[in-house]
């Protein structure tokens, strides 16, 4: 069975950005039967809304797996299988229990990405860590997570992180199980798994990051203004005033601002989690 694991609905909201995605639940389980995934987990951010409108739903050859990525006090932690929303902002520890008690499973989605909203070390008291992001595209923070889960013994998943509909399926863990949840979870705890993997393209990130940049224009430049160094706030400023300009111009420089960014961030994430590869 081929899963996408790690997904984002219009439930999903940021506090500066408003929604990180646009399309509802179903239409995102849609597009993973249509691009030939036998599952998928909606991972919302801090409630469990999704499965409201997706629990009515059976297939024979499909499985869909609640879920929903908890902001914890340590970083974020996915958790599968749960029944019932898991409150964020308490203990990673007392939130893995709790996951567990509802007999779900607990994942550490991109524990040392550059944003620092993973885990770091405390991944290895979940059941899982996700060693593959499709959108960490600095891949030093994948490629420690892979060498943090080998050391620890832990089992692997990926999971594209999906925030638009398009991206799904981009980065998926196979398992060979019967198309129920508790046998999904059961190979992923087990350590049964098989990793297909793909990054997300920088142009895609650019565009889904400019459009929710300008959709909440406002509040995003207050927040620009009050929380962006110097060069990072002015180059996300000339990202927002060319965005939506179909120009050779406007594309052009939309394409080298935004590999300039994503070379900053490699040369970050290098000197942070490229040491800690080679420990």
């Amino acid at each position: 069975m081929l899963l996408e694991l790690h997904s984002h609905s219009w439930y999903s909201k940021g506090s500066i950005l408003g929604e990180e995605n646009t399309v509802s639940p179903v239409e995102m389980v849609k597009e993973a039967r249509r691009k030939g995934l036998d599952g998928i987990a909606i991972t919302d951010h801090n409630n469990f809304k999704s499965w409201r409108s997706l629990k009515k739903l059976k297939f024979d050859d499909f499985v869909i797996i609640p879920g929903e990525e908890i902001s914890t006090l340590q970083g974020h932690l996915i958790a599968l299988g749960i029944a019932e929303e898991i409150k964020p902002e308490q203990d990673v520890l007392e939130t893995i229990d709790k996951v567990h008690q509802q007999g779900g499973i607990t994942i550490a989605p991109h524990p040392f990405d550059i944003a620092k909203k993973g885990l770091g070390g405390w991944a290895k008291f979940t059941d899982a860590i996700e060693v593959f992001n499709a959108m960490s595209l600095d891949k030093f923070s994948n490629l420690r997570a892979y060498r943090f889960a080998k050391k620890f013994g832990k089992p692997i998943v990926a999971g594209t992180d999906a925030h638009q509909k398009e991206w799904i399926g981009r980065s998926v863990t196979q398992v060979n199980s019967y198309p129920d949840i508790d046998s999904v979870l059961k190979e992923i705890k087990l350590g049964n798994t098989r990793l297909k993997k793909e990054y997300v393209s920088i142009n895609e990130m650019t565009d889904w990051y400019l459009e929710r940049l300008n959709r909440n224009y406002a509040n995003a430049l207050r927040y620009i203004n009050t929380n962006y160094r110097f060069f990072k706030r002015c180059l996300t400023k000339k990202l927002m005033k060319l965005s939506g300009r179909e120009t050779y111009f406007s594309r052009t420089s939309i394409s080298i601002l935004s590999y300039l960014s994503l070379t900053g961030s490699v040369t970050y994430s290098f000197f942070i989690n490229f040491p800690r590869c080679l420990m």
